[in-house]
This record gives C-alpha cells, structure tokens and sequence, in this order.
C-alpha cells in the first residue's frame, strides 16, 4: 500500500522541487523522468499499476509548474516587471 502512496505523490514532489531549483519545468521534468526511469530499470517497482501513478504524478508535477510559471508572468506584468 505504501508503494502506491508514494508512486502517486514523490514524483509529483520531485518535479516541483527540481523545477524550482533549475527554474526550467522542462528540465525538473526530465531528471524526475531521468530518475523514474532508473528506478523502473533497476526494479523498484511491483507491477504497472505503480508506473502508471509515477506517470500521472509527473504529469500533475509538470501541470502544477505550468500553472505556477503562469501565475507568476502574468502576476509580474502587473506590476510592471
């Protein structure tokens, strides 16, 4: 049960905090996606049911630092930056 909590929220986590430390979502993406990829190949995981959440948790990851980056341009053309 753990494997799945953790497989629908760490990579989510993982993309906003290497998002914010590069500030490119693209690149917080793909080394999340780096070490998801990693971790497939050395077997941590159970069965596809846990790839699937690390899929769909990135994806979340990568939509929320959408969103931020978003947020954030049109917040700093208001004030005329």
């Amino acid at each position: 049960m753990i494997w799945y909590i953790l497989a629908a929220f760490f990579p989510c986590v993982l993309v906003v905090l290497f998002s914010t430390i590069t500030r490119s979502k693209w690149i917080g993406t793909l080394i999340t996606l780096v070490v998801i990829g990693a971790s497939v190949y050395k077997g941590f995981f159970h069965n596809e049911w846990i790839i699937f959440l690390d899929v769909v948790s990135l994806l979340v990851g990568y939509l929320i630092m959408d969103y931020l980056e978003k947020h954030r341009t049109e917040h700093d053309d208001d004030n005329g930056i």
